[in-house]
């Protein structure tokens, strides 16, 4: 089994990291410091949003469409949450101190998720080697769906392209009551590779999913709402969250237009750190109010992959100069619409489905 993987060593890649770091700082150094300071007060905001939402949905619980409408809601805050205060808390990049910025991560475990695993996963394997199969855990999936072209088959592969127009809306689902048990519980997951799950990490797994299991399920239920009712509208909201969350998780990296290295048997990538940045990420073509304010500029992607701990509010500026830097250099700088983006992401899926041979598949 590979034990880490290598990217090629080049000094003049290295050199024009550098350089373009330089750049970079200098740019944001020039930039209103009075963002980062927005970007607290959207993070408290949301979070009181979500408190007001859920209150809403427990006082009108009489009225079933309301109840549904509000745990829709919901769904779509988390989501929010998660993209806007979450990711960029694990990088460091909300609060200046570190521990304000680890003390907001259990707002995940609260809503739903758990911020150990997910930190772990992110940090030590997506942000070094996206999408290289067996390595990049945020596109590791129950095996359903065949993202990594690399992948090893199944009979459910074949007809992919029109499963995950049913299967996608079960992924917050699946993260939730599924996958992060399975990365705490089973010896083969990718995440075993890079850690040691401590066992008080063990506790705080099953304590912060019954809280969330109590307010979602079991306050309603004590309130006398029914047990069918309260599940769908539990499901509506992950349902809702799932396909929110996937337009904006699966469009950067799990694409057409990107490349998904494969390291040879000792582990070694053909290609250099840089480089690969370049070839597994692409940007969305979106910069408004909203993606500036409660999408936390995650569309400026490879910004994020370049230089993760500068905060995400200067990413538009960030892009302007990787793009000025990928232009004078010759690496390719990859960016769609979201619409071109969501194509490209099927485009992937279809070219997986209709690739798959009987004889390679798992009976």
């Amino acid at each position: 089994m590979i034990s880490n993987i290598k990217f090629h060593p080049s000094a003049v890649h290295n050199k024009h990291f550098r350089d373009l770091r330089k750049r970079v700082k200098l740019r944001v150094k020039c930039l209103p410091k009075k963002r980062t300071k927005s970007k607290k007060y959207v993070a408290f905001s949301l979070i009181t949003v979500y408190v007001l939402v859920y209150l809403m949905s427990i006082h009108y619980l009489d009225n079933v469409l309301l109840f549904f409408a509000l745990y829709g809601i919901l769904g779509l805050v988390a989501v929010l949450i998660f993209i806007n205060i979450i990711h960029d808390a694990v990088h460091n990049a909300v609060f200046k101190e570190k521990w304000l910025n680890n003390a907001i991560t259990y707002v995940f475990d609260i809503i739903g998720g758990n911020s150990f695993i997910w930190k772990k996963r992110h940090m030590l394997l997506h942000h070094n080697y996206q999408n290289v199969v067996g390595w990049d855990s945020d596109i590791e999936q129950a095996g359903l769906i065949k993202i990594f072209p690399q992948d090893r088959p199944n009979l459910v592969n074949r007809n992919q392209h029109w499963l995950i127009f049913f299967l996608y809306p079960l992924y917050l689902i699946n993260w939730i009551l599924v996958r992060d048990f399975k990365d705490f519980f089973m010896k083969k997951r990718v995440i075993k590779k890079v850690c040691v799950i401590p066992v008080v990490e063990y506790f705080k797994l099953f304590a912060f999913k019954l809280i969330f299991l109590f307010y979602s399920i079991g306050i309603p239920l004590i309130k006398g709402v029914t047990f069918f009712i309260v599940i769908k509208a539990f499901l509506f909201m992950l349902c809702i969250g799932s396909v929110f969350a996937l337009i904006f998780l699966l469009t950067p990296h799990a694409n057409e237009s990107n490349q998904f290295p494969n390291p040879d048997v000792a582990g070694a990538l053909n290609i250099t750190w840089l480089e690969h940045q370049f070839c597994t990420t692409n940007d969305i073509l979106l910069d408004n109010w909203f993606v500036r304010n409660l999408m936390g500029n995650f569309n400026f992607h490879l910004a994020h992959h370049l230089f993760p701990n500068i905060s995400s509010v200067y990413a538009p500026e960030i892009t302007q100069e990787i793009q000025k830097y990928a232009q004078e250099f010759s690496f390719r700088y990859k960016s769609h619409t979201l619409i071109d983006a969501l194509k490209l992401h099927y485009r992937l899926i279809k070219t997986n489905a209709l690739s798959v041979n009987l004889f390679e598949e798992d009976m």
